[in-house]
Order: C-alpha cells, then sequence, then structure tokens
C-alpha cells in the first residue's frame, strides 16, 4: 500500500502505510505507555501509539526475555541471566 492512501481517521485525514512485515520494538515511553518503536537508516526512529486490540507478536530469539509464573501472576521480563537472578536449587 502506498504512502499516498489518504483515509479519514479519528476525524483528520491520515496517510495510510501497510503495516504487514515491519519489524519493532515494544518500549514504553515516558508515561509509562507502550508504543511500536521503528528504527530507519541512521539511528532515526518512528514511535506509533499502539490502537490494535489484538496484534500478533512473536518474540525473537536474540530479545533475551523469559516468562516467569509467580504463584497467580505471569510477567515477560528481560532473561534471568540479563537480570542477574539466582538459580534457586531444591
Amino acid at each position: 500500500m502506498p504512502m499516498d492512501n489518504k483515509y479519514s481517521y479519528g476525524g483528520s485525514v491520515a496517510l495510510v502505510k501497510n503495516a504487514e512485515g515491519v519489524s519493532g520494538v515494544l518500549i514504553k515511553d515516558a508515561g509509562g505507555n507502550f508504543v511500536f518503536r521503528v528504527y530507519g537508516k541512521e539511528n532515526e526512529f518512528a514511535d506509533y501509539d499502539i490502537r490494535h486490540n489484538e496484534l500478533s507478536v512473536t518474540i525473537a530469539e536474540d530479545e533475551l526475555a523469559a516468562f516467569y509464573k509467580l504463584d497467580d501472576r505471569l510477567v515477560l521480563d528481560h532473561s534471568p541471566q540479563v537480570l542477574g537472578l539466582e538459580k534457586v536449587v531444591e
């Protein structure tokens, strides 16, 4: 979809570009809200507010991420190695 597609969005005219296949990073902004950051050339980037209500996400192998289960809480965080956590021996 070329960038010259214009649509009425939220009461304004928006330029629309298909997001299919775009790689980016979920980050928290200064206000604590998640945004989707897409990096371009020479360290430039664009942060997109996330309004999609059910978007498929695949965590890349090199992300050093792990799932944690704490009683009834489920958490996605950095890996134990990144956080410097000690392994519990039972």
